[in-house]
């Protein structure tokens, strides 16, 4: 129960990743369903879709100021519950574009703040044995949660969707106030005697019978305290700027893969290829997609290793952007392409797979992995509010791009991107699954 409550807020985290792609389409046009009683221009649509991962590169920095200070549990529910759950009654109501942006930009707040804490606090509730299964439902729940937009955000209306929307950090709110705090955050606090009985309710066993376990967490935080460091340590160590910078060349490769535009525009770029195939079908298919790729990409993470995942990633996007790009060529440049109408929702499936199988979880992964202890925090705080950044950078220049030089030179931007990680990863990442972190440690200070 305690898993389910708090990955509510990763589902509805996950929404907002494709809530623009049933939405914009709506806002397009002059309709009931319309708000603002006008379609909304192009520059327009940019700030939507841009202004929450914008506000997302914010919440990683409130994660990392206040999960130690005030706990795992408040930091969740004032920053990600609270803030969800605002900006889509906001939405719910508002007849003003402006406020449509300050909506937005709080909600990404509120997700960038969960993905930095979620992962966290069920790494810390869960047995050793299950840690990897129980924190792989955090990727199930968010890729749940964008296909739930999908599903539901083209076939009722926008108010109606919004209502349903702000259904789900309701319940978080209401249910994860009986959820407890992590073992680590109380012994952080010297709560020793609650922190051990807590460890007990969570284990379901006697104080006694995880007296083991209990010794091996306090010890781990209290070497955690003692060997904190600050962001001078990643400049001054040589293995740890290897470290950042693998992890900067994984997050700039995944954004600029296109993941977000693709993700926040699935509708209006199937409407756009003019395929047989239903946009709103289409979107719902690829959401499909995504949820069962993210199933299945435990499997491959530690049989195949990480470069291997990471070459046949950059391989498989590139090789799905490219002939998606030609297709959108030929279009725009008014040849007939209605032989070839089921190529986009077909490339577009092969580039949601070998991204999800690779850059879109083993980047996270590896940032896990790179970095000791004592820098850990510090260093995903920063990375992950760059990746959110990269988001914006991304997405707020989509639609200007698009009219600049046209669906297909966008897409081959993607692609060459695409055509360098795979040179990235050839010379810059080594293998780190199956290694212990002194190994990996060692390796980097080679």
């Amino acid at each position: 129960m305690v898993v389910i409550a708090s990955n509510l807020s990763t589902f509805a985290s996950g929404i907002l990743l494709s809530w623009t792609s049933p939405v914009l389409p709506r806002l397009n046009t002059i309709n009931d369903n319309n708000p603002f009683g006008r379609a909304v221009t192009p520059s327009e649509q940019s700030l939507i879709s841009s202004l929450l991962p914008l506000g997302a590169s914010f919440g990683p920095i409130f994660a990392g100021l206040l999960t130690d200070r005030i706990g795992r549990k408040k930091t969740l529910l004032y920053f990600t519950g609270i803030t969800l759950l605002a900006s889509f009654t906001t939405l719910i109501f508002t007849t003003s574009i402006e406020v449509y942006y300050v909506a937005r930009f709080i909600a990404g707040i509120g997700a960038g703040n969960c993905f930095v804490v979620i992962p966290i606090y069920l790494a810390e509730i869960s047995e050793a044995g299950i840690r990897g299964t129980v924190t792989s439902l955090f990727t199930t729940s968010l890729v749940t949660g964008s296909l739930f937009s999908y599903v539901m955000g083209p076939f009722v209306s926008l108010t109606t969707f919004n209502v349903m929307c702000a259904i789900f950090p309701a319940l978080f709110i209401l249910t994860f106030p009986f959820c407890p705090e992590t073992p680590h955050y109380l012994i952080s606090k010297n709560s020793i005697r609650k922190a051990h009985l807590l460890l007990s309710k969570l284990r379901n066993k006697t104080t006694e019978n995880v007296e083991v376990e209990f010794k091996l967490i306090k010890d781990n935080v209290e070497s955690d305290m003692k060997n904190k460091a600050s962001v001078s340590v990643i400049v001054t160590s040589s293995r740890y700027r290897k470290a950042f910078f693998i992890c900067l060349g994984l997050f700039t490769i995944q954004q600029f893969s296109g993941i977000c535009a693709v993700l926040f525009y699935t509708a209006d770029i199937f409407k756009a290829s003019g395929s047989f195939i239903n946009p709103n079908l289409s979107a719902i298919i690829i959401g499909t997609v995504q949820l069962i790729a993210s199933l299945l990409t435990p499997i491959f993470v530690d049989k195949l290793g990480r470069k291997v995942l990471l070459l046949i990633s950059a391989s498989g996007m590139f090789l799905s952007e490219l002939p998606l790009g030609l297709y959108y060529y030929l279009k725009e440049n008014h040849h007939d392409v209605s032989f070839i109408g089921w190529l986009p929702i077909s490339c577009l499936i092969s580039y949601i797979i070998t991204y999800i199988w690779g850059f879109g979880a083993v980047s996270w992964i590896m940032m896990g992995e790179l970095f000791s202890a004592e820098v850990k925090a510090i260093a995903s705080t920063m990375l992950t509010s760059y990746c959110w950044f990269l988001s914006f950078i991304v997405t707020s220049l989509f639609l200007n791009l698009l009219n600049l030089i046209g669906t297909a030179g966008v897409l081959w931007l993607f692609t060459a991107c695409c055509f360098l990680a795979i040179f990235f990863t050839i010379f810059c990442i080594f293998e780190t699954a199956g290694k212990t972190f002194q190994e990996i440690q060692d390796m980097l200070s080679k």
